[in-house]
């Protein structure tokens, strides 16, 4: 769990407008993949590359970043300057969902450090606005999250989550 405490620092250190909810949603992505959005292939397929279209390509972005537990998140704005067409990506993204499976119980033992990291100011929120968040979180059943208004305004999060393992080379 060295590994997680390690991720979630420098995310917080990248992402300084991270909130309670960004962390949860990374530490969710982490334990469960990104197959929570895939309900009907077809339109997952579709959203993506309305999504795609919609941004600007940059060579000097990365394509992937790190999300621990062998998941990345593979950023849509770098796919043409590394060769990851979004057809491709799509595929990825729902074969990855199939594999994903998850722990409810691995899923609380990471919220748990999440605590423990907010509890000791190692992270850009307060220990008492996560515990706020996690507690109404917890009474909505742990569900998936979208980010928070000040990441997605700091930041435009536009990614997809798959295992590394299916990165392009």
């Amino acid at each position: 769990m060295d590994t997680l405490k390690t991720l979630l620092t420098a995310h917080g250190a990248r992402y300084p407008e991270m909130q309670p909810t960004d962390a949860v949603k990374l530490i969710y992505q982490n334990e469960f993949g990104g197959g929570h959005l895939i309900r009907d292939e077809e339109k997952c397929l579709a959203r993506l590359k309305t999504e795609y279209s919609q941004l600007i390509q940059s060579a000097d972005e990365p394509l992937a970043e790190e999300i621990g537990n062998g998941m990345v998140r593979v950023n849509l704005r770098a796919l043409d300057a590394h060769g990851y067409c979004a057809e491709k990506l799509g595929a990825d993204f729902i074969r990855c969902a199939a594999l994903q499976q998850g722990s409810p119980d691995s899923f609380r033992k990471k919220l748990e450090i999440l605590r423990q990291m907010a509890k000791e100011g190692s992270l850009p929120f307060s220990f008492d606005a996560l515990e706020q968040y996690l507690d109404q979180y917890e009474k909505a059943g742990f569900p998936m999250v979208s980010h928070s208004p000040q990441y997605r305004a700091a930041y435009a999060p536009a990614y997809r989550v798959i295992r590394k393992e299916f990165l392009p080379l």
